[in-house]
Protein backbone atom coordinates (compact mmCIF):
# COMPACT_ATOMS: atom_id res chain seq x y z
CA UNK A 1 0.00 0.00 0.00
CA UNK A 2 1.15 3.61 -1.09
CA UNK A 3 0.57 6.50 0.97
CA UNK A 4 0.06 9.92 0.22
CA UNK A 5 -0.11 13.59 2.20
CA UNK A 6 -2.82 15.15 0.27
CA UNK A 7 -6.16 13.28 1.88
CA UNK A 8 -7.59 15.15 5.05
CA UNK A 9 -6.44 13.28 8.14
CA UNK A 10 -9.37 14.17 9.93
CA UNK A 11 -11.41 11.42 8.75
CA UNK A 12 -11.40 7.81 9.37
CA UNK A 13 -11.26 4.55 6.65
CA UNK A 14 -12.56 5.12 3.77
CA UNK A 15 -14.72 2.23 2.14
CA UNK A 16 -13.69 1.74 -1.26
CA UNK A 17 -14.95 -0.44 -3.92
CA UNK A 18 -13.28 -2.31 -6.46
CA UNK A 19 -14.58 -1.30 -10.12
CA UNK A 20 -14.22 -5.02 -11.54
CA UNK A 21 -15.17 -7.12 -9.12
CA UNK A 22 -17.21 -4.73 -6.61
CA UNK A 23 -15.72 -5.84 -4.20
CA UNK A 24 -15.88 -3.42 -0.71
CA UNK A 25 -12.73 -2.79 1.41
CA UNK A 26 -11.38 -0.16 3.76
CA UNK A 27 -8.67 1.63 3.20
CA UNK A 28 -6.57 4.56 4.90
CA UNK A 29 -7.68 8.06 3.96
CA UNK A 30 -3.89 8.75 3.53
CA UNK A 31 -3.55 5.70 0.74
CA UNK A 32 -3.43 6.56 -3.20
CA UNK A 33 -3.00 2.91 -4.07
CA UNK A 34 -3.59 -0.51 -3.12
CA UNK A 35 -4.71 -4.09 -4.25
CA UNK A 36 -8.43 -5.50 -4.68
CA UNK A 37 -8.57 -8.05 -1.72
CA UNK A 38 -11.44 -10.02 -4.25
CA UNK A 39 -10.08 -10.07 -7.40
CA UNK A 40 -6.80 -9.27 -6.47
CA UNK A 41 -6.35 -5.73 -9.13
CA UNK A 42 -4.18 -3.16 -8.29
CA UNK A 43 -6.33 0.05 -7.42
CA UNK A 44 -5.04 3.94 -7.33
CA UNK A 45 -7.15 6.61 -5.96
CA UNK A 46 -6.94 9.82 -7.32
CA UNK A 47 -8.38 13.46 -6.02
CA UNK A 48 -11.15 13.49 -6.91
CA UNK A 49 -12.54 10.18 -5.69
CA UNK A 50 -12.17 8.37 -8.91
CA UNK A 51 -10.71 4.78 -8.30
CA UNK A 52 -8.77 3.36 -11.67
CA UNK A 53 -8.05 -0.09 -11.57
CA UNK A 54 -6.23 -2.24 -13.24
CA UNK A 55 -6.30 -6.20 -13.49
CA UNK A 56 -3.36 -8.53 -12.13
CA UNK A 57 -1.34 -9.78 -14.99
CA UNK A 58 -1.88 -13.76 -15.47
CA UNK A 59 0.12 -16.28 -13.94
CA UNK A 60 3.23 -17.56 -15.84
CA UNK A 61 1.54 -20.72 -17.51
CA UNK A 62 5.58 -22.27 -17.13
CA UNK A 63 6.34 -21.27 -13.75
CA UNK A 64 5.38 -24.25 -11.98
CA UNK A 65 5.87 -26.79 -14.52
CA UNK A 66 7.65 -30.05 -13.75
CA UNK A 67 11.49 -30.78 -14.47
CA UNK A 68 12.15 -32.40 -18.02
CA UNK A 69 13.78 -35.81 -17.93
CA UNK A 70 17.27 -35.49 -19.01
CA UNK A 71 17.64 -37.42 -22.69
CA UNK A 72 21.13 -39.25 -22.80
CA UNK A 73 22.44 -38.66 -26.93
CA UNK A 74 25.18 -41.35 -28.04
CA UNK A 75 28.26 -39.76 -29.11
CA UNK A 76 29.18 -42.02 -32.24
CA UNK A 77 32.79 -41.58 -33.52
CA UNK A 78 33.61 -40.96 -37.18
CA UNK A 79 34.96 -44.01 -39.11
CA UNK A 80 38.06 -43.27 -40.72
CA UNK A 81 38.61 -43.81 -44.43
CA UNK A 82 41.23 -45.54 -45.94
CA UNK A 83 43.00 -43.80 -48.99
CA UNK A 84 41.05 -44.08 -52.09
CA UNK A 85 41.80 -46.96 -54.55
CA UNK A 86 43.66 -45.95 -57.65
CA UNK A 87 41.81 -45.28 -60.49
CA UNK A 88 42.02 -47.22 -63.68
CA UNK A 89 44.34 -46.05 -67.04
CA UNK A 90 42.10 -44.20 -69.29
CA UNK A 91 41.67 -47.36 -71.67
CA UNK A 92 39.88 -49.71 -68.99
CA UNK A 93 37.52 -48.86 -67.04
CA UNK A 94 35.23 -51.30 -65.02
CA UNK A 95 31.77 -51.95 -66.50
CA UNK A 96 29.56 -51.03 -63.90
CA UNK A 97 26.90 -53.56 -64.86
CA UNK A 98 29.75 -56.64 -65.12
CA UNK A 99 32.40 -55.60 -63.30
CA UNK A 100 34.71 -56.54 -65.78
CA UNK A 101 36.74 -54.27 -66.96
CA UNK A 102 36.10 -52.58 -70.57
CA UNK A 103 38.41 -50.37 -73.66
CA UNK A 104 36.80 -47.09 -73.63
CA UNK A 105 37.62 -44.95 -76.32
CA UNK A 106 39.11 -41.83 -75.86
CA UNK A 107 37.82 -38.52 -76.61
CA UNK A 108 37.48 -36.88 -79.90
CA UNK A 109 39.62 -33.83 -78.67
CA UNK A 110 42.53 -36.54 -77.76
CA UNK A 111 42.42 -38.18 -81.05
CA UNK A 112 42.71 -35.63 -83.07
CA UNK A 113 45.48 -34.50 -81.39
CA UNK A 114 47.61 -37.65 -81.21
CA UNK A 115 46.60 -37.58 -84.68
CA UNK A 116 48.12 -34.30 -86.02
CA UNK A 117 51.36 -34.79 -83.79
CA UNK A 118 51.55 -38.63 -85.42
CA UNK A 119 52.95 -36.19 -89.10
CA UNK A 120 53.79 -33.00 -87.51
CA UNK A 121 57.04 -31.96 -86.60
CA UNK A 122 58.45 -32.09 -83.36
CA UNK A 123 56.73 -28.67 -80.85
CA UNK A 124 59.08 -25.86 -80.92
CA UNK A 125 61.31 -25.82 -77.85
CA UNK A 126 60.39 -21.75 -76.92
CA UNK A 127 57.01 -20.88 -76.16
CA UNK A 128 56.77 -17.51 -77.16
CA UNK A 129 57.23 -19.08 -80.90
CA UNK A 130 53.94 -20.98 -80.44
CA UNK A 131 51.83 -17.78 -79.47
CA UNK A 132 53.56 -16.01 -82.25
CA UNK A 133 52.05 -18.47 -84.82
CA UNK A 134 48.37 -18.28 -83.80
CA UNK A 135 48.29 -14.18 -85.13
CA UNK A 136 49.07 -13.23 -88.31
CA UNK A 137 52.26 -11.41 -89.05
CA UNK A 138 52.53 -8.09 -88.98
CA UNK A 139 53.68 -6.27 -92.20
CA UNK A 140 56.93 -4.15 -92.67
CA UNK A 141 54.85 -1.29 -94.03
CA UNK A 142 53.10 -0.75 -90.80
CA UNK A 143 54.88 2.18 -88.21
CA UNK A 144 54.12 0.02 -85.18
CA UNK A 145 56.78 -0.61 -82.78
CA UNK A 146 56.17 -4.35 -81.86
CA UNK A 147 59.05 -6.52 -82.19
CA UNK A 148 58.81 -9.17 -85.45
CA UNK A 149 58.46 -12.63 -84.76
CA UNK A 150 61.87 -13.30 -84.56
CA UNK A 151 63.33 -11.17 -81.98
CA UNK A 152 62.48 -13.17 -78.96
CA UNK A 153 63.90 -15.97 -80.03
CA UNK A 154 67.72 -14.33 -80.16
CA UNK A 155 67.06 -12.74 -77.07
CA UNK A 156 66.44 -15.68 -75.44
CA UNK A 157 69.26 -17.13 -77.07
CA UNK A 158 71.92 -14.92 -76.25
CA UNK A 159 70.39 -14.75 -72.57
CA UNK A 160 70.59 -18.25 -72.05
CA UNK A 161 74.38 -18.81 -73.57
CA UNK A 162 77.04 -18.44 -70.90
CA UNK A 163 79.22 -15.51 -71.16
CA UNK A 164 82.61 -15.58 -72.60
CA UNK A 165 85.88 -16.04 -70.71
CA UNK A 166 87.42 -13.17 -71.94
CA UNK A 167 84.38 -10.89 -71.33
CA UNK A 168 84.50 -11.74 -67.52
CA UNK A 169 88.39 -11.05 -67.37
CA UNK A 170 87.09 -7.35 -68.57
CA UNK A 171 84.27 -6.52 -66.35
CA UNK A 172 85.96 -7.41 -62.96
CA UNK A 173 88.67 -5.22 -63.20
CA UNK A 174 86.14 -2.51 -64.19
CA UNK A 175 83.90 -3.66 -61.48
CA UNK A 176 86.53 -3.49 -59.07
CA UNK A 177 87.58 0.13 -59.70
CA UNK A 178 83.51 0.86 -59.43
CA UNK A 179 83.81 -0.22 -55.60
CA UNK A 180 86.75 0.95 -54.99
CA UNK A 181 85.78 4.61 -56.05
CA UNK A 182 82.37 3.87 -54.31
CA UNK A 183 84.10 3.31 -50.79
CA UNK A 184 86.10 5.97 -51.07
CA UNK A 185 83.07 8.51 -51.92
CA UNK A 186 81.42 7.22 -48.43
CA UNK A 187 84.34 8.02 -46.86
CA UNK A 188 84.27 11.52 -47.53
CA UNK A 189 80.81 11.66 -47.05
CA UNK A 190 81.33 10.12 -43.73
CA UNK A 191 83.75 12.58 -42.89
CA UNK A 192 81.37 15.32 -43.83
CA UNK A 193 78.27 14.68 -41.72
CA UNK A 194 80.19 14.31 -38.33
CA UNK A 195 78.08 16.06 -35.38
CA UNK A 196 79.81 19.25 -34.33
CA UNK A 197 80.42 18.79 -30.53
CA UNK A 198 81.44 21.62 -28.14
CA UNK A 199 82.24 21.33 -24.76
CA UNK A 200 80.14 20.97 -21.62
CA UNK A 201 80.54 22.22 -17.95
CA UNK A 202 77.69 21.07 -15.14
CA UNK A 203 77.13 24.20 -13.49
CA UNK A 204 76.94 21.63 -10.02
CA UNK A 205 79.73 19.40 -10.10
CA UNK A 206 82.25 21.03 -12.96
CA UNK A 207 82.25 17.98 -15.00
CA UNK A 208 82.90 18.53 -18.33
CA UNK A 209 82.00 16.66 -21.25
CA UNK A 210 81.15 17.25 -25.21
CA UNK A 211 78.09 17.39 -26.86
CA UNK A 212 76.17 17.54 -29.98
CA UNK A 213 76.69 21.73 -30.56
CA UNK A 214 72.96 21.76 -31.75
CA UNK A 215 70.63 20.10 -29.00
CA UNK A 216 69.19 22.04 -26.51
CA UNK A 217 70.05 20.12 -23.72
CA UNK A 218 72.40 17.05 -22.12
CA UNK A 219 73.27 15.64 -19.08
CA UNK A 220 75.98 15.47 -16.37
CA UNK A 221 77.48 12.06 -16.77
CA UNK A 222 78.98 12.26 -13.23
CA UNK A 223 75.82 13.89 -11.19
CA UNK A 224 73.40 13.27 -13.80
CA UNK A 225 71.64 16.90 -13.73
CA UNK A 226 70.22 18.53 -16.92
CA UNK A 227 71.89 20.95 -18.55
CA UNK A 228 70.22 23.69 -20.95
CA UNK A 229 71.97 24.42 -24.03
CA UNK A 230 68.97 26.94 -25.03
CA UNK A 231 69.49 30.18 -25.87
CA UNK A 232 67.51 32.76 -24.03
CA UNK A 233 66.07 36.43 -24.85
CA UNK A 234 65.22 38.32 -22.59
CA UNK A 235 62.18 41.10 -23.40
CA UNK A 236 60.56 42.09 -20.33
CA UNK A 237 61.38 42.69 -16.53
CA UNK A 238 63.39 38.70 -15.33
CA UNK A 239 64.15 38.57 -11.72
CA UNK A 240 65.07 34.56 -11.94
CA UNK A 241 68.67 33.14 -11.78
CA UNK A 242 69.65 31.52 -15.51
CA UNK A 243 72.01 28.83 -16.07
CA UNK A 244 72.60 27.73 -19.91
CA UNK A 245 75.67 26.80 -22.13
CA UNK A 246 73.53 28.83 -24.89
CA UNK A 247 73.98 32.45 -25.14
CA UNK A 248 71.56 35.45 -23.49
CA UNK A 249 70.65 38.45 -25.22
CA UNK A 250 69.04 41.23 -22.85
CA UNK A 251 66.94 43.53 -25.32
CA UNK A 252 66.38 47.11 -25.00
CA UNK A 253 62.84 46.53 -23.38
CA UNK A 254 64.61 43.88 -21.14
CA UNK A 255 65.50 44.57 -17.75
CA UNK A 256 67.44 42.30 -15.01
CA UNK A 257 67.55 43.42 -11.85
CA UNK A 258 70.09 41.66 -9.03
CA UNK A 259 69.71 38.37 -11.12
CA UNK A 260 72.57 36.09 -11.44
CA UNK A 261 73.18 35.11 -14.92
CA UNK A 262 75.54 31.63 -15.99
CA UNK A 263 75.74 31.16 -19.56
CA UNK A 264 78.17 31.61 -22.79
CA UNK A 265 77.75 34.89 -24.50
CA UNK A 266 76.10 37.57 -23.01
CA UNK A 267 74.82 40.67 -24.91
CA UNK A 268 73.19 43.59 -22.86
CA UNK A 269 71.47 46.38 -24.63
CA UNK A 270 68.89 46.78 -21.73
CA UNK A 271 68.91 47.31 -18.10
CA UNK A 272 71.58 45.05 -15.98
CA UNK A 273 72.41 45.31 -12.67
CA UNK A 274 72.99 41.52 -11.82
CA UNK A 275 76.01 39.04 -11.47
CA UNK A 276 77.59 37.43 -14.33
CA UNK A 277 79.53 34.60 -15.52
CA UNK A 278 80.28 33.98 -19.33
CA UNK A 279 82.59 31.10 -20.52
CA UNK A 280 82.36 33.75 -23.97
CA UNK A 281 82.07 37.22 -24.21
CA UNK A 282 80.55 40.02 -22.33
CA UNK A 283 79.74 42.33 -24.97
CA UNK A 284 77.73 46.08 -23.01
CA UNK A 285 76.11 48.36 -25.57
CA UNK A 286 73.92 50.79 -23.27
CA UNK A 287 74.81 52.52 -20.00
CA UNK A 288 74.22 50.94 -16.68
CA UNK A 289 75.38 50.22 -12.89
CA UNK A 290 76.55 46.69 -12.77
CA UNK A 291 76.40 45.71 -8.72
CA UNK A 292 77.32 41.79 -8.67
CA UNK A 293 80.53 39.84 -9.71
CA UNK A 294 81.32 39.70 -13.05
CA UNK A 295 84.06 36.84 -14.60
CA UNK A 296 84.15 36.20 -18.40
CA UNK A 297 86.66 35.48 -21.19
CA UNK A 298 86.21 38.92 -22.97
CA UNK A 299 84.31 41.77 -22.20
CA UNK A 300 83.91 44.41 -24.72
CA UNK A 301 82.42 47.77 -24.31
CA UNK A 302 81.02 49.46 -27.12
CA UNK A 303 81.18 52.97 -28.23
CA UNK A 304 78.77 55.58 -26.20
CA UNK A 305 78.59 53.10 -23.24
CA UNK A 306 78.97 53.97 -20.41
CA UNK A 307 79.38 51.28 -17.73
CA UNK A 308 79.87 51.29 -13.77
CA UNK A 309 81.29 48.06 -12.03
CA UNK A 310 81.23 48.21 -8.25
CA UNK A 311 83.27 45.08 -8.05
CA UNK A 312 86.47 43.68 -9.57
CA UNK A 313 85.78 42.33 -12.93
CA UNK A 314 88.09 39.56 -13.87
CA UNK A 315 88.68 38.48 -17.57
CA UNK A 316 90.88 37.19 -19.50
CA UNK A 317 90.97 39.69 -22.87
CA UNK A 318 89.33 43.21 -22.81
CA UNK A 319 88.21 45.90 -25.33
CA UNK A 320 87.00 48.99 -23.93
CA UNK A 321 86.15 51.85 -26.34
CA UNK A 322 82.93 53.59 -24.41
CA UNK A 323 83.27 54.99 -20.65
CA UNK A 324 84.23 52.39 -17.88
CA UNK A 325 84.29 52.98 -14.51
CA UNK A 326 85.99 50.35 -12.14
CA UNK A 327 88.83 47.67 -11.68
CA UNK A 328 89.97 45.62 -14.06
CA UNK A 329 91.68 41.97 -13.63
CA UNK A 330 92.91 41.00 -17.04
CA UNK A 331 95.64 38.04 -17.92
CA UNK A 332 95.65 39.24 -20.76
CA UNK A 333 95.81 41.63 -23.76
CA UNK A 334 93.34 45.08 -22.22
CA UNK A 335 93.30 47.01 -25.57
CA UNK A 336 92.15 50.85 -24.81
CA UNK A 337 90.06 52.13 -28.26
CA UNK A 338 90.49 55.79 -29.61
CA UNK A 339 87.47 56.76 -27.44
CA UNK A 340 87.86 54.68 -24.39
CA UNK A 341 87.93 56.47 -21.02
CA UNK A 342 89.01 54.10 -18.04
CA UNK A 343 88.90 55.07 -14.15
CA UNK A 344 90.29 52.73 -11.84
CA UNK A 345 93.13 50.02 -11.17
CA UNK A 346 93.95 47.41 -13.42
CA UNK A 347 95.80 44.44 -13.08
CA UNK A 348 96.86 43.42 -16.86
CA UNK A 349 99.48 41.11 -18.81
CA UNK A 350 99.69 43.59 -21.97
CA UNK A 351 97.66 46.92 -22.35
CA UNK A 352 97.66 48.62 -25.55
CA UNK A 353 96.61 52.40 -25.77
CA UNK A 354 95.27 53.61 -28.89
CA UNK A 355 95.53 57.92 -29.61
CA UNK A 356 93.00 59.75 -27.87
CA UNK A 357 92.34 56.75 -25.25
CA UNK A 358 92.22 57.77 -21.52
CA UNK A 359 92.97 56.47 -18.62
CA UNK A 360 93.06 57.74 -14.52
CA UNK A 361 94.44 55.58 -11.77
CA UNK A 362 96.90 52.45 -11.05
CA UNK A 363 98.15 49.85 -13.68
CA UNK A 364 99.85 46.53 -12.66
CA UNK A 365 101.82 44.75 -14.87
CA UNK A 366 101.48 40.81 -14.27
CA UNK A 367 101.51 39.08 -10.61
CA UNK A 368 98.58 36.87 -11.52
Amino acid sequence: MAFGFFKDKSKGPLEVRCPLCEHLQQESPLAISSYCKGCGAYLSFRKGGEIIARPQATPDPFAHRPSQPKIDIEYKPREERGPKPPSPPLGKRENPETGEPSETEPPKAVQEKSDDSIGSSPPPTHQKESVGEEFPPISESSDSSFPSKTEPSTQIEKSDAPPEEEDQEEVIPELSRFIRDASYGDHQDSGKKQLEQRKATCFECGDSHLANARSNSTQCRKCGRLISMEDLHIRESWSSRVQTLGDVFIHKKGIVLGAAIQCHNLFVEGDFTGSAECSGDLTLRRHGKIIGKVVCNRLMVEKRAKVEFLNTVQMNECKIDGLVTGNLACRGCLALEKKATLTGNIKVGTLTVADGAKHTGQIQMGGF
